[in-house]
C-alpha cells in the first residue's frame, strides 16, 4: 500500500485507539457571519488554540451555527461542579486538534462536525480516513435532522453558557485559524486545568503532545521547499 510506504500508518493502532473508542458527540452553539462560516470546509484539520467548553446536552438550536464534536477526551467538569450539572459543562484541552468530517446545512441552519484527533495524527487524518468516520457523519445527520425541530434547552441559554461558548472552534479574535505551525503556550493560570483535563482524561499518550505540523500536502514545509528546489519536485 501506498500509505504503508509513505509511512502514515505507522501509528495507525494507537491513533485509532486514542480517537474511536468511547467517543461521545458534544454540543457548542453559537451565531457566525456567512463569511464566517464559509472557512470551516470538509475535511480541513484545525487546531484549537484555547479551553474549549462543550455541553454533553443534545437539544434544539437557536442559533444559525452547531458545532457538533465527536471526542473521546473530554473532560466531564461538571462532575466536579456539580452547580454546572444543568450545563453538561465538559472541557476539552488547550491545543487540541480537530478534523471536519462534515459540513451539514438544514432549514438555514449549519452543523459543522468535528472529529477530536490526537497531536501526533495529522499526517494520517490529512491522507485518510476511517470507515468510523462515515457512520459517525450519518448518525451527526440524523441528530440534526432531529433536534432542529425540538426546543433548545434553557439552561444553555443562559448568559453564563453563551459567554463561554458563542464564538467558533479553532479560531482567534479576529476570525482566523490558528496556524497548525505553531502550538499556544499555556499560561501559568491555566496550568491546572491543562493538567486536570488530562489526567481526567486519561491523555498521557505521547501521541497527543502539541508539536507544529508543515502539511505536505500544502508545500509549506521547509524540508518540503528545500527538497522541491534540489529535486525540482
Amino acid at each position: 500500500m501506498a500509505e504503508i510506504e509513505d509511512g502514515i500508518l505507522e501509528n495507525y493502532e494507537e491513533i485509532i485507539n486514542w480517537t474511536y473508542p468511547g467517543a461521545t458527540l458534544y454540543y457548542k452553539d453559537c451565531d457566525l457571519e456567512p463569511s464566517v462560516a464559509e472557512k470551516f470546509k470538509k475535511d480541513l484539520l484545525i487546531r484549537n488554540g484555547y479551553f474549549l467548553d462543550v455541553s454533553c446536552l443534545g437539544g434544539g438550536i437557536k442559533f444559525n451555527t452547531r458545532f457538533l464534536i465527536a471526542s473521546a477526551k473530554a473532560a466531564k467538569l461538571y462532575e466536579i461542579n456539580p452547580d454546572n450539572e444543568r450545563f453538561g459543562h465538559c472541557a476539552i484541552n488547550l491545543n487540541s486538534y480537530f478534523k471536519i468530517l462534515d459540513v451539514y446545512k438544514l432549514n438555514g441552519k449549519t452543523q459543522i462536525f468535528l472529529l477530536h484527533i490526537p497531536a501526533k495524527s495529522l499526517r494520517y487524518f490529512e491522507r485518510a480516513s476511517s470507515n468510523w468516520d462515515e457512520d459517525f457523519i450519518q448518525k451527526a445527520r440524523q441528530s440534526f435532522d432531529t433536534r432542529i425541530h425540538q426546543e433548545p434547552r434553557p439552561d444553555l441559554l443562559e448568559p453564563f453558557w453563551l459567554e463561554r461558548t458563542n464564538y467558533p472552534v479553532g479560531m482567534d479574535a479576529y476570525d482566523k485559524f490558528y496556524p497548525l505551525t505553531e502550538v499556544t503556550p499555556i499560561p501559568k493560570a491555566g496550568e491546572p486545568l491543562f493538567d486536570g483535563i488530562k489526567k481526567l482524561t486519561n491523555d498521557t499518550s505521547e501521541i497527543n503532545i502539541p508539536a507544529p505540523y508543515y502539511s505536505e500536502q500544502s508545500g509549506k514545509s521547509k524540508i518540503g521547499v528545500l527538497l522541491n528546489k534540489i529535486f525540482g519536485k
